[in-house]
C-alpha cells in the first residue's frame, strides 16, 4: 500500500496542476470501510493509505508510483559499482514492469545486488509501499 503523502508528492513532482492534484487527493483520501459479518455491516472506519481496488484512477496512480521506481533504478544503473547482466549491458536494462509485476535484472555480484537492495529499500521508505517479493 502506497502512502497518500507520496502520491501527492509524486503528482506535484511530475508537474500536474495544483487543482488537479487537489481533486485527485480528495478522491484518494476519502474512503470509508465497514466490516461485514454474516452479511451485516459492523462499524465504519476511515482508510489511512493505499489505492482502492476497482477505482478507475488507481492503475494510473500506480503507474506514477512505478515511474518513480524506474527513475531510482535508472540512477542505480549509473553507479560505478553496479554491473548490468551480460545480456542486458548493451541496452543498460535494469528492470521490466508489466501490470503489477516487476523483474529486476543485474549481474549477480555482491555490489550489484547490494545496490538493487539499496534502491528497493529507498523506494519502500519513500513511498511507504510494502513489496511482495516472490523470488530474489
Amino acid at each position: 500500500m502506497v502512502s497518500w503523502e507520496f502520491v501527492e508528492e509524486a503528482l506535484v513532482g511530475y508537474g500536474f496542476p495544483k487543482i488537479f492534484t487537489q481533486l485527485v487527493m480528495i478522491c484518494v483520501t476519502s474512503p470509508y470501510f465497514t466490516v461485514k459479518v454474516n452479511g451485516e455491516g459492523h462499524g465504519i472506519f476511515a482508510g489511512k493509505r493505499g489505492l482502492r481496488q476497482g477505482d478507475p484512477m488507481s492503475p494510473l496512480l500506480f503507474v506514477l508510483v512505478m515511474e518513480y521506481l524506474s527513475r531510482v533504478l535508472k540512477c542505480m544503473g549509473e553507479l560505478p559499482d553496479f554491473h548490468f547482466h551480460p545480456m542486458c549491458k548493451h541496452l543498460k536494462l535494469t528492470h521490466l514492469i508489466f501490470a503489477d509485476d516487476l523483474m529486476i535484472i543485474c549481474k549477480g555480484d555482491t555490489s550489484s545486488v547490494a545496490r538493487v537492495m539499496e534502491a528497493l529499500t529507498h523506494f519502500s521508505e519513500v513511498t511507504g509501499l510494502v513489496a511482495n517479493v516472490d523470488k530474489i
